[in-house]
């Protein structure tokens, strides 16, 4: 079961080869990030965004999340944690995933 989920829409159409190497690059461990193409009926690109349960390091997680987001704002993505639906932005990064993950 995932305990943070992440939809990142974006407006314009997604490069999904540029985007698999930025996603290759960040060498992600705690973090699942998958594809979500309009080809497939949704109505734009998005990026799905999750953390699973059994990660060992918190610190880790939001790190690579920081990371992740910073590396898809270039894309033009809107990130909204689908918890609660609040849109991520790099001022309530913290306070967002602090309160969603446990030590």
């Amino acid at each position: 079961m995932a305990l943070v989920n992440i939809l990142a829409q974006s407006s314009n159409a997604i490069n999904w080869e540029y985007l698999l190497k930025k996603i290759s690059a960040l060498d992600l461990s705690y973090i699942e990030i998958f594809p979500i193409p309009r080809e497939l009926g949704f109505e734009q690109d998005c990026v799905g965004i999750n953390v699973h349960r059994g990660y060992s390091d918190k610190a880790i997680v939001i790190l690579e999340l920081k990371q992740a987001i910073s590396s898809f704002t270039p894309f033009g993505l809107r990130f909204i944690e689908l918890y609660n639906g609040v849109e991520i932005v790099s001022g309530n990064i913290d306070t967002i995933f602090d309160g969603l993950l446990a030590p």
